[in-house]
């Protein structure tokens, strides 16, 4: 089983797309590149980060369609807005709210518009907490991320899809923020993930 995922994360994206024409290739950022960590031993997950906004930066090598975003909760019933920003820009492209209630694995939601992404172009996709959780005080902001035991994790390359840096902030759009609490990492990232199709035209 390890093989096998070790040789399809390895398979070019457009071959995969080649190979199967009639069938929509649904991708992964993420759940791919933590199946790829698991195998070699170097992946690890924990929970930290006591800032509202969790985010992280990426670009994509194709024009892309993002259908769907994923996070795996902390804890049952706290409600996110998820949401993707293109980078220089104040207002988000879309927002979700959710509730995920997983807290084994991602979960899975389904956007109201779907999202183009273009080569060339620098998004990100942020959470930030918006009410629920234990405590309902900023201990209830924390995250599942993903580390390799303090060495730089990005940037990250799965599937035509490069991750750049982690962010993580008081404010809803992290990139904007002047709060000195602010940070930006390489070696840090939120499990927030979205699913992707390859755009057809």
């Amino acid at each position: 089983m390890k093989k096998l995922i070790t040789i399809l994360a390895s398979i070019p994206i457009a071959m995969l797309s080649q190979q199967f024409p009639e069938a929509p290739m649904y991708f992964y950022v993420l759940k791919n590149a933590i199946a790829a960590f698991i195998c070699k031993g170097s992946y690890k997950t924990l929970m930290a980060m006591d800032m509202k906004t969790h985010a992280a930066a990426f670009s994509c090598d194709h024009k892309i369609l993002i259908t769907k975003v994923g996070y795996r909760a902390w804890k049952p019933g706290i409600t996110y807005t998820i949401s993707f920003w293109e980078h220089g820009k104040e207002q988000a492209l879309t927002s979700c709210m959710v509730t995920p209630q997983d807290t084994e694995d991602l979960q899975f939601f389904s956007l109201k518009n779907t999202i183009t992404a273009y080569p060339g172009t620098k998004y990100y996709i942020s959470r930030t907490y918006i009410s629920g959780g234990p405590n309902h005080d900023m201990s209830d902001y924390i995250g599942w991320l993903s580390n390799k035991n303090g060495a730089d994790i990005c940037p990250l390359k799965q599937n035509g899809i490069t991750l750049s840096n982690g962010f993580f902030s008081d404010d809803i759009n992290p990139l904007n923020s002047s709060d000195a609490a602010s940070i930006t990492t390489n070696s840090l990232l939120p499990i927030i993930d979205f699913e992707y199709t390859l755009s057809t035209d």
